[in-house]
């Protein structure tokens, strides 16, 4: 199965190639997975595809990462067998090597490494004559351009810019699970993917429509919204959800003892600060310490033995209970759980490949970090204005070597609506591109939800449409006036709303809009309603309909008082407001009658694409 859908990615992204490419221009194409889907493997079956097209110079980009650019460039050596695959400290070895073989480098995306291997490649000479392929892993991380707005270059953009100048031509692959930032890219900023390959996931996978489903989740445990503030507080020995979450790992632990498991993790999100993973761990650290001198207690006994029937609830098969609680002690007494801390401060070489682990932190369990067996997650981190593809890399419980019935997610319901919200929207756009591609690509939130972080969108081109706002154009199209009439010809209510499909609000914007497009692109409130269509099937769409109206140009409103009202009485449906205006010359028109509009959107969410 596996090797049948890297198979269909590679010939796929050779199609996609072919038809975008002609070996003397620079493109970018976007490979989108899921997080932990899989991209790597996925991106190897590319670049072999590729050598066996006579492509013969890879680049293969990691985060700033040591341990990944390790993985990963073992990972290659171990399957691109008729490759010469470089790493970073191979200089001789490149430079001695010739083509013989295709040469696949793999890197880190670090200023002096960049900076260090574009010089290697120029002075080479291999990107004289032949196109450079470039696979830039988690690429809207830290590729794009931070300075955008100041009109400057971020280090890290201008290198990867440079290498991509080495050549006449070259295929940048822009390879990520969240690519919001990518998406979001102008047309003149030369970041924007020119095509995109989209790969799903194989069987056995666990993501967001399993634990972010509707309804609940069975793998869902709610926990109190100020878990974190309780943890800070040294009065708080350890809150319920977090000691809940501990009881519920050790019984799993306790299970893949029996079952000859020796692998099992638990992951503890609270916060970017550092003293609050610090607080974590020491917390946990008591705990794990009063719980063992508790161990013939009736609460521990009555606790864990809640936590037991909760997992037996989904996973009939699990160890007894008795068993498990002997080996818990086992483990317990033996010193065989690891607490350590991940983020910035912490020293690279942590083992946590192995073991029974908690693992407490922040930023760094984020992008890239794959956790074996990661069964129980403890999430708590909150914003006043969350980042949507932040956010979304925070998912580490995603991945395939996951047990469906022991996984606990303990989570405070706003977190856990938050995340509902971006699986809903990440289902829709991967619906929006499996069906039309980049083609009027919407990217729709919560109003209280951004799509990426500020720095690496040019607010220039920024387009974004407000739900819950009337929005009109200022020199509308004054043409199409019969065919109007005759698609409004069966409503006649001019009181109320009139209830229509989709299909008849999509005919009307292809038909009303704007002799200038900065007033009104109509493309693009045409790309909203479709994109609302996939997101929300269940959205209304209202017409208000009037008739021999005298409106003047240029009057800045167009909207009585009345429709106004009647308009701001609904909030979650798509209404579309059509006034005949007879268009009389004395208030500025020619005088032919034509229909005038205004749209507005369900309150509370928001479009983003950038303007063309």
């Amino acid at each position: 199965m596996l090797a049948e859908s890297v198979e269909k990615t590679a010939n796929l992204a050779w199609t996609k190639i072919q038809e975008h490419f002609d070996y003397s221009n620079h493109i970018n194409g976007l490979l989108l997975g899921n997080v932990q889907s899989g991209k790597t493997v996925q991106t190897l079956g590319i670049i072999s595809k590729l050598a066996d097209e006579d492509f013969r110079i890879f680049l293969l980009l990691t985060t700033d990462n040591v341990y990944l650019q390790k993985q990963t460039f073992e990972r290659a050596t171990n399957t691109l067998k008729d490759f010469d695959v470089i790493g970073e400290y191979d200089d001789v070895k490149f430079m001695s090597q010739g083509l013989l073989k295709p040469i696949v480098i793999v890197l880190k995306k670090n200023t002096n490494i960049l900076r260090k291997w574009r010089n290697h490649l120029s002075s080479s000479g291999y990107c004289l004559a032949k196109p450079i392929l470039i696979f830039d892993d988690e690429a809207d991380a830290a590729s794009l351009n931070t300075l955008i707005n100041k009109k400057e270059v971020s280090t890290i953009n201008n290198h990867l810019a440079s290498i991509k100048k080495l050549s006449s031509s070259s295929i940048y692959f822009q390879i990520t699970a969240t690519p919001q930032a990518i998406l979001l890219q102008s047309s003149v900023s030369n970041w924007n993917p020119a095509f995109v390959i989209y790969f799903p996931p194989g069987g056995g996978y666990i993501g967001g429509d399993f634990i972010y489903s509707a309804p609940v989740s069975y793998c869902i445990r709610f926990t109190g919204e100020s878990e974190l503030d309780d943890v800070r507080d040294d009065s708080i020995f350890i809150p319920l959800g977090l000691r809940n979450s501990l009881m519920s790992f050790l019984v799993v632990c306790g299970h893949f003892k029996e079952t000859g498991q020796s692998t099992c993790s638990f992951l503890i999100h609270p916060s970017v600060r550092i003293n609050d993973h610090e607080m974590f761990a020491k917390k946990i650290g008591e705990h794990l310490n009063y719980l063992l001198s508790e161990m013939d207690e009736d609460s521990f006994d009555s606790d864990l033995r809640k936590a037991w029937q909760h997992l037996q609830s989904t996973k009939p098969d699990i160890t007894n209970y008795v068993d498990i609680k002997k080996n818990i002690a086992t483990i317990l007494y033996d010193q065989k759980l690891n607490v350590n801390v991940l983020n910035s401060s912490s020293p690279i070489d942590i083992d946590y490949n192995s073991g029974f682990n908690i693992l407490v932190g922040g930023n760094s369990l984020g992008r890239g970090l794959t956790l074996p067996r990661l069964q129980t997650v403890y999430y708590c981190r909150k914003s006043k204005t969350p980042q949507a593809d932040s956010f979304w890399q925070h998912s580490r419980m995603f991945g395939y070597d996951r047990d469906a019935g022991l996984m606990r997610i303990f989570i405070p319901p706003t977190l856990h609506k938050l995340f509902t919200d971006l699986n809903n929207s990440n289902r829709v756009l991967i619906k929006q591109i499996e069906e039309y591609g980049l083609d009027g690509i919407q990217l729709i939130y919560p109003e209280n939800i951004r799509p990426t972080r500020k720095n690496v969108i040019d607010d220039e081109f920024l387009n974004c449409i407000v739900g819950g706002v009337n929005y009109f154009p200022n020199d509308p199209l004054q043409e199409n006036t019969e065919a109007i009439d005759d698609l409004l010809s069966s409503y006649t209510d001019e009181n109320g709303f009139v209830e229509v499909s989709f299909d008849v609000i999509y005919k009307l914007l292809g038909l009303t809009g704007s002799y200038n497009k900065i007033d009104w692109n109509n493309e693009k409130f045409k790309n909203c309603v479709q994109s609302l269509n996939v997101k929300r099937p269940s959205t209304k769409y209202l017409l208000i309909i009037r008739h021999n109206r005298d409106i003047a140009k240029g009057s800045g409103t167009m909207l009585s008082p009345n429709d106004r009202n009647l308009g701001d009485s609904v909030k979650d449906s798509v209404i579309l407001t059509l006034y005949r205006n007879i268009a009389s010359t004395n208030k500025g028109w020619k005088g032919n009658p034509f229909w005038m509009h205004n749209i507005k959107f369900p309150s509370g969410i928001c479009f983003y694409d950038t303007k063309s």
